[in-house]
């Protein structure tokens, strides 16, 4: 069963997380600590950053989980032109860009115009990486 996507509001942007999407690479947690912390029960605290940083913190992240809209700005549009897959060490294969994901039966696959999708076979979260491969011990063949 699907999580639901979480909502972080705060004056000046507001954070969407979808958990279904989140390959755990901690881009955001790097990025901006005090926002985004998960020993805290709200793990995202937009209030704690300028809404510019956090916003440049969330397009740097990889699976496309967050997203973000700025008061001032309609929600950012998904990447332009054509997909771009990237292999990443170690890890999934990194989709950007105009491209449809859909499930056998047809039905288009959400997305905000990125993805990553796994490539070591597993994920609890089909097609989406959830960082299984660190934890099997995946690598990149040469």
């Amino acid at each position: 069963m699907p999580k639901r996507v979480q909502t972080y509001a705060s004056k000046g942007i507001t954070v969407t997380f979808d958990p279904n999407l989140c390959m755990h690479s901690g881009v955001c947690l790097r990025g901006l600590p005090a926002v985004f912390d998960v020993e805290r029960r709200r793990w995202i605290r937009p209030d704690l950053g300028p809404p510019e940083q956090v916003a440049a913190v969330i397009r740097q992240c990889p699976s496309g989980a967050l997203q973000y809209s700025l008061s001032d700005e309609t929600a950012p549009a998904p990447a332009a032109g054509a997909a771009v897959v990237r292999l990443s060490q170690d890890g999934p294969l990194l989709l950007e860009g105009e491209f449809r994901i859909e499930r056998e039966s047809g039905d288009a696959v959400p997305h905000a115009g990125k993805a990553a999708l796994c490539r070591c076979g597993a994920t609890s979260k089909q097609p989406f990486c959830d960082g299984s491969h660190a934890r099997v011990g995946f690598r990149s063949k040469a």
